[in-house]
């Protein structure tokens, strides 16, 4: 919140008058997609905060058999704009409920149940509070919703209910018109509702929502001109509500609420009303309705979930936006439990849930309970049951449960996992001789399975190596899956008609034997396919490409049939050359049998180019062929080494003036038809005309192409030519010369309120503050940061202000009036007595000062005003700290010796204090009103540097312990009021976290408001004084060890992803190839220091910042003879 753009938009519009906003109206905006909390008290705090409402609220019991007190509140609510907030049973009031009554600065409180419901304790609470209660409830649920009618005025109609969901259903329409809910029972009106409507005659209408059998037709006719909406189900009856109340409805926000639990819905109603909005109710499904309200939705429409995923599954949120409706199903069932695996249980069920996340499966060992966790197939019928470690003998037993319906307990028995079938797979023994050095051993292959009881493949699992084979005519290893027969010596395998091998298991005592037929051809294969060629980047295969690396796809089948990967099998199988290559056309591609890189038992055949290039586009043939005599060929082309082929230049969406270098757009690909985007493989290659038409390098390393500057108008033609002979070129219109022409203030900078006697605020053009912008003639915004502007922003005052001007370091300037803002420079806006004062900005020509101070106005370019409410002190009634949403940076160091950095700092939650008045509106407040900063927790947070003025409280976060990823504390600013002295104290919660920063972007800041410091258009090229980049000054934004910020005027920062520039980059170069000034004279360190003599006028240097995630900016600096 240091950061000069606050999130006080809401505040001030152009005209900067006071308005007096609700809390939270700064920080509300569009209403999210859930609205949820833990508990049900946390969500109706979350819809509490979407409100805005303050210093009234409605408190309701969260018990089951409370909420039928509070049924018809949200009528009330929006009549008082008090949001429903809730508590539970007992004597304390939810520790939440009251932070947000104190947050909400509440004053009166309406409690919609008696002390049987809301204990008489939880009353007291709240007076001592300092809160007025105001006690709503009656005898019975009727006369509740009697006393809460009688709190509204200017009634002329009532809905009526009996049901929950009717209730519920009607709650939102009711709130937005003024119509109190009052509650009957079927078949006879209640006394005090008689007596209500006869007390009342001004009410001439009613809704009665609900069936007849709900609300019979003799109930209904006691009410004043009666219409029913109803349908067959209380679901049906919220959809025929929403139809028939549509063209009093709006469709910009939507919300959805479980109609079983009903509580959200409740809280929310008010919430709806405010935006003529209507509540959809669930029971987890997808209603009928959603099809209608879906078709109703504009392209920025919200549909929002009230609670949690467990009531509103998002899946149904989703489905109302869509209109895609649940079809009904019939009951569901568990149909099947078995045992797949050793840690598994299938659980097979007649038709998919509703909602599979609350199908719950309580697995036990007896009595014991095991930790499970489950999976879903696709069409969400089958859940496997898994623990993490294999399931220890015994029997268990299933208990399945679909929310609180029981599905039926299933008993099973787990016995240990064990060898249950030997399988040997071939039907035919291959015979291959493996050659090593000078030694060529005949080698039998065939291959075999293994299966658990659960008919699981555990081959390549430990229970399989206590398996023996045997064979007659040898020795016999088996491993993955393959059966290496090695002959007894003197004996020729192709000699044997047949070869029996047999298997057993010495722990399950399972056993097989086979009798293989003894292939009478050398080798493995039976056939080799060749299919294509593959890379993972999808390159084609390019010459000179020797960092890539291609994988031809194959299928293969061993002597007796069967598929196979198996690297012994393939290797042995194929003809190859001693290094296991297969033949190749061309002696610029070769391909090799290798062990498969995510798999050494499978093999991979791997294809990769030499260094050398080819003048053109070859033929490659790469052939496999077994010792069974098949073979197979791939075709392939050999591409020559990509280069540029066609670069179209394009005219950009906006105008270039006379003396402006701009990006314009282009697309290059080369000869393959692949974009070409990177700057390394355009520079050079491509010939631009005419000369200051030139490529330079994004951060991310792709080329933009810079064009101009140009010194006359008209037409200009930009060509492009690549090396095959391709041209482009497009003709720009050169408009005259670019000159200031509008002022933009953003009001979201300001503060409307400001305390009388002397508090503060800043602008400027976005070195400090921000808020201030210029537009020239064609729309565009101009540089004001740069020295050499033509142009500033001249403030004048009435009333009680005063402005001054400001130094880049926040002082006032030296002459600090007139106020002046250019280059880093700003306005400073003082608050003097209380009243009124006006702020004039005149964008006006530096040339023009004179005479615009002197009075001449027929030189203001453009002008802008704000409007100042300046506030008494004795109006000052209270205060408000910031919250802090975001968890800050968890890395200051807590050594004995250590002391917080800068780097440290950066950070650092900042929250501010702001003084309010009465209705609730911020003001900026006058001194050092802040006394003292605190946080409870002191092992992961500190207080950084000394709290005074209402921007100074600072907390940085220090590193956690081993294995702690996140640390909250709570934030207590102490303040005293400077008019009466009172102390008050304000607390607000902070989350660190340990997360790295990550560079999202990374840039050079050039001062380019310093005399004789300035920067091309391209970003890329800064002229300034040598005598500015001295031995010990730094390229980086902090120095090495993170405490000084002793910069140059050209200095490196990456922007990280907590949205601060403090993270350290990777590494600065000095690029030598690009640079005139030797090393003797200037160089820099990885961390960014200066070195050498010192700059000399006339050279250049070229450097690069790096992140640690590889972005990079590259600068250029030539050195002036300035000072």
């Amino acid at each position: 919140m240091k950061n000069t753009k606050k999130a006080l938009a809401s505040l001030a519009i152009a005209g900067m008058t006071l308005s007096m906003l609700p809390y939270n109206a700064f920080a509300t905006g569009a209403v999210p997609t859930r609205i949820s909390g833990t508990t049900a008290a946390q969500t109706a705090i979350a819809i509490a905060d979407q409100t805005g409402w303050t210093g009234t609220a409605i408190l309701a019991s969260s018990a089951s058999y409370g909420m039928v007190d509070a049924l018809t509140a949200g009528p009330l609510a929006s009549y008082l704009k008090a949001p429903i907030l809730l508590t539970g049973p007992g004597n304390t009031l939810d520790s939440e409920t009251k932070a947000e009554l104190t947050k909400l600065a509440v004053k009166t409180v309406y409690v919609t149940s008696g002390t049987a419901v809301i204990s008489q304790a939880v009353l007291n609470e709240l007076t001592d509070m300092g809160i007025t209660v105001v006690p709503l409830g009656g005898i019975d649920r009727a006369e509740t919703s009697v006393n809460i009618a009688k709190k509204m005025a200017g009634v002329t109609k009532v809905a009526v209910a009996n049901g929950l969901q009717d209730a519920l259903s009607i709650a939102a329409v009711a709130s937005a018109a003024n119509e109190p809910i009052l509650l009957t029972d079927k078949d006879a009106v209640p006394a005090s509702v008689t007596e209500f409507l006869t007390a009342n005659p001004g009410i001439t209408a009613s809704d009665v929502i609900g069936g007849t059998g709900i609300i019979s037709d003799a109930v209904k006719a006691n009410f004043p001109s009666a219409t029913r909406h109803a349908g067959v189900t209380a679901y049906d009856t919220n959809s025929q509500v929403i139809q028939d109340f549509d063209s009093s409805l709006k469709y910009d926000n939507v919300y959805v609420a479980n109609g079983i639990t009903g509580i959200d819905a409740l809280a929310g109603a008010p919430l709806a009303a405010q935006t003529k909005s209507t509540i959809v109710l669930t029971d987890g499904t997808v209603p009928s309705i959603a099809k209608i309200v879906s078709g109703k939705l504009a392209a920025g429409s919200v549909v929002t979930a009230l609670g949690g995923t467990a009531v509103v599954p998002e899946s149904v949120r989703v489905g109302v936006v869509t209109g895609i409706v649940t079809p009904p199903n019939g009951t569901l069932s568990v149909s099947s439990v078995s045992a797949v695996s050793a840690n598994s249980f299938k659980v097979v069920f007649s038709q998919a849930p509703t909602d599979p996340s609350k199908v719950t499966f309580n697995v036990q060992r007896s009595s014991t309970p095991v930790t499970v966790s489950a999976t879903w197939n696709t069409a969400n019928t089958e859940a496997t049951v898994m623990s993490t470690t294999n399931f220890p003998e015994g029997s268990y037993t299933v208990a399945v449960k679909n929310d609180t319906t029981d599905l039926g307990t299933s008993t099973l028995a787990v016995t240990s996992q064990k060898v249950a079938k030997i399988i040997i797979s071939s039907d035919k023994l291959s015979v291959a001789n493996i050659t090593s050095g000078s030694t060529t051993t005949q080698t039998g292959y065939a291959t075999y399975k293994v299966l658990d009881q659960y008919d699981n493949d555990i081959t390549s699992s430990y229970l399989a190596n206590s398996l023996v084979f045997q064979s007659g005519v040898g020795d016999v290893v088996a491993k993955d899956g393959i059966l290496t027969l090695t002959p007894t010596e003197g004996m020729n395998l192709i000699q044997f008609a047949t070869v029996v091998i047999t298997s057993y298991d010495s722990t399950s005592g399972v056993s097989t034997s086979a009798t293989l037929n003894t292939s009478t051809a050398l080798g493995t294969l039976s056939d080799m396919t060749l299919a294509k060629l593959t890379n993972v980047d999808d390159k084609a295969l390019t010459a000179g490409d020797t960092s890539s690396t291609w994988y031809i796809d194959y299928t293969a089948t061993d002597i007796s049939g069967n598929a196979t990967t198996s690297f012994d099998l393939i290797k042995g199988g194929l003809i190859l050359s001693d290094d296991n290559k297969l033949t190749t056309s061309s002696s610029y591609v070769s391909a090799q049998v290798v062990q498969d890189p995510t798999d050494s038992k499978k093999a991979a055949i791997e294809v990769k180019v030499t260094g050398d290039s080819v003048s053109m586009d070859i033929p490659v043939t790469i052939t496999a062929m077994t010792y069974t005599g098949k073979s197979s060929a791939l075709n392939l082309t050999l591409k020559k080494a990509a280069m540029v082929d066609s670069f179209t230049v394009m005219a950009p969406a906006y105008d270039i003036a006379v003396n402006e270098t701009k990006e314009i757009p282009f697309v290059a690909y080369d000869q393959n038809g692949v974009q070409v985007t990177n700057f390394n493989d355009l520079d050079g290659n491509v010939t631009f005309s005419p000369s200051n038409v030139t490529l330079s390098q994004n951060v991310d390393g792709t080329a933009k192409l810079m064009v101009g500057p140009f010194t006359g108008t008209g037409p200009q033609i930009i060509t492009a030519i690549t090396p095959s002979g391709k041209l482009s070129s497009v003709t720009l219109n050169i408009q005259k010369a670019v000159k200031a022409d509008s002022l933009a203030l953003d009001s979201s900078v300001l503060v409307s309120a400001m305390q009388e006697g002397g508090s503060t605020q800043g602008l400027d053009f976005g070195y400090n503050y921000g808020g201030f912008s210029a537009k020239d003639q064609y729309g565009r915004k101009i540089d004001m940061q740069a020295n050499d502007s033509l142009y500033e922003v001249l403030a004048t005052t009435t009333g009680n202000v005063t402005a001054t001007s400001l130094n880049t370091d926040k002082s006032d300037a030296t002459d600090s009036t007139p106020a002046i803002a250019y280059g880093g420079s700003g306005i400073k806006i003082t608050a003097g007595a209380a009243g009124t004062g006006t702020v004039t900005f005149k964008l006006i020509a530096k040339a023009d000062q004179v005479a615009v101070i002197a009075g001449d106005n027929t030189k203001v370019i453009d002008t802008k005003s704000a409007t100042f409410s300046i506030v008494a002190n004795k109006d000052i009634k209270g205060y408000k700290l910031d919250t802090v949403t975001n968890p800050i940076y968890a890395n200051t160091k807590t050594d004995a010796d250590a002391v917080p950095t800068l780097r440290d700092a950066a950070y650092e939650a900042n929250p501010y204090v702001y003084g309010t008045t009465a209705s609730g509106s911020l003001v900026v407040p006058t001194g050092n009103l802040v006394i003292g900063a605190y946080v409870d927790n002191t092992t992961d947070f500190q207080i950084y540097g000394g709290p005074s003025s209402y921007d100074s409280v600072e907390v940085i976060a220090n590193k956690l312990a081993n294995n702690v990823t996140t640390a909250t504390t709570n934030l207590t600013v102490t303040i005293k009021n400077a008019y009466d002295g009172a102390i008050t104290s304000l607390t607000t919660p902070i989350k660190s976290q340990t997360t790295t920063p990550v560079a999202s972007t990374i840039a050079a800041s050039v001062a380019s408001f310093e005399t004789g410091v300035s920067i091309n258009a391209s970003g890329d090229v800064v002229t300034a004084p040598a005598s500015m980049f001295v031995a010990g000054k730094s390229l980086a934004r902090f120095t090495q060890d993170g405490t000084k910020k002793d910069r140059a005027p050209v200095y490196f920062y990456a922007v990280d992803s907590y949205g601060t520039k403090a993270m350290q980059l990777a590494q600065i170069l000095k690029v030598g190839e690009k640079s005139t000034a030797t090393d003797a004279e200037f160089n820099v360190d990885q961390y960014g220091l200066i070195s050498g003599t010192g700059a000399v006028p006339g050279t250049y240097v070229t450097l690069s910042g790096v992140t640690t995630n590889g972005l990079v900016k590259t600068i250029k600096i030539v050195f002036t003879a300035g000072e």
